[in-house]
Formats: C-alpha cells, structure tokens, sequence
C-alpha cells in the first residue's frame, strides 16, 4: 500500500515515501529463501517459469517431502525430480511465475518496493494478475472421500482488485495446523471453499496448471537452467 497522501512530508522524495526493504533477491537456482517473518519455497518447471510458495510452514514441508530442520538451499539438479516438486508445490497454491524476474518484480511490489510501484504508476511495467496477488490455501483431506479445502483472498498489494475480499486476520490461524485435516477446518472457518477432487476446482489459482499452464500470464514462459 502506498503512504497515505496526507502523512507525507512536502519536499520529500518520492522514492523514499513508505519504502520497504528491497525483498532478498535469491540466485536463480535456490529452493529455499528464508526470510525474518517468511519461508518461500522455489522450484523450477521444464516446461518454463517459476513455481513459489509464499510463507510455507512444517506442514507444507511435509507435503513436499522436504525436511524442515535443514531445508534443501538449491534445486535438483535432475530435472525430472524438479518437475515431481513443482506438482506438489502447485498443489498447495502455489503461484507459476512466467519467469524468475516476473516472481522478483511481484515480491518488490508486494514489499512496497518504490521504484517497482514507480514503474507500474507510470506504465513500465504490468501490473500484478490476480493469480500472482491472490492468498492461497489448500487442505488435502485424509480418509477415503478426501477432497479439498481452498481459501482465496485479495491482498492489499499495488492495485488491489477486491475490497471485499481481502485476506481475514483470523487467515493466521493456518500456521498452528499440525494436520491437513486441522487446515481444513481451519480454511472452512475463514471462508474456504470445498471441492470433492481437484478437478472440480475453478478459481484463481494454479492448482490444476500443470494439466492445463503452457502460456505465462504475458507471453512464453522462461527456461532458467541450473547451473552448479
């Protein structure tokens, strides 16, 4: 959000109005990026871009197989095991970047970054789609129905879209699930939707994108090969 108008200082630069800390930018082959209030997860498709997932917690870890006390710092090196983590990943809500840039651009702007929010007011740069602001949250259900749990929310990024449907305080909750069960209640209580299988899914998010994803959100998507 920018500084409101009436809490800026005349003669102040505008570039240093409200401005955040540049978020880390990680070398473009890193797994993990852990932060003082975040843990992101990257992985890193054949088919181009950049899968992430924003604030993932022990449970998420667990989902994805990796191990939470020393978390894997680099992407695999086998591309096919790449693919099998970007699956999982998406499964959870996380976004698909057209390319590491795009996914750096949208963490600048979500920061506050100035210069980034500079660059979308004049018209340099597109503005965030509502796949790359939204809040996402996924709960896979045990037991023989299983199913799925989503909550979806705007955030009050750059542009917001939905007034009405911004991210709940009560949406912190989600950190203290030790059970995707637990997350399912949890994501029911704050205004989740349910969907018996996946393929009834139909928001905003890229649950079912490895079936359906060969385009980016603004043209091809981009290889990042990995280098040692």
């Amino acid at each position: 959000m920018r500084t409101p108008e009436h809490l800026r200082r005349s003669g102040q630069p505008r570039g240093k109005i409200g401005e955040s800390p540049k978020p880390k930018r990680p070398p473009p082959t890193e797994r993990t990026i852990l932060d003082h209030n975040n843990v992101r997860v990257l992985a890193w498709p054949s088919r181009g871009g950049v899968i992430a997932l924003e604030h993932a917690t022990a449970l998420d870890f667990d989902f994805l197989g990796l191990n939470s006390i020393h978390p894997p710092m680099r992407r695999d090196p086998d591309q096919h095991a790449e693919d099998k983590l970007c699956q999982r990943l998406l499964l959870l809500g996380a976004k698909w970047f057209d390319s590491y840039d795009r996914y750096y651009f949208v963490a600048c702007v979500a920061e506050d970054h100035d210069p980034s929010i500079l660059a979308l007011e004049a018209g340099e740069a597109q503005a965030p789609t509502t796949m790359e602001r939204r809040w996402v949250s996924v709960a896979h259900l045990s037991g023989l129905d299983g199913g799925v749990w989503v909550a979806e929310f705007d955030t009050n990024m750059y542009g917001m879209q939905e007034k009405n449907n911004l991210v709940p305080a009560e949406a912190g909750k989600v950190l203290l699930a030790k059970t995707m069960d637990e997350k399912g209640e949890i994501l029911k209580s704050i205004g989740g939707k349910f969907f018996a299988s996946l393929e009834e899914y139909d928001g905003a998010a890229c649950l079912n994108a490895w079936k359906e994803k060969t385009e980016g959100e603004f043209g091809p998507l981009k290889q990042t090969q990995y280098v040692e």
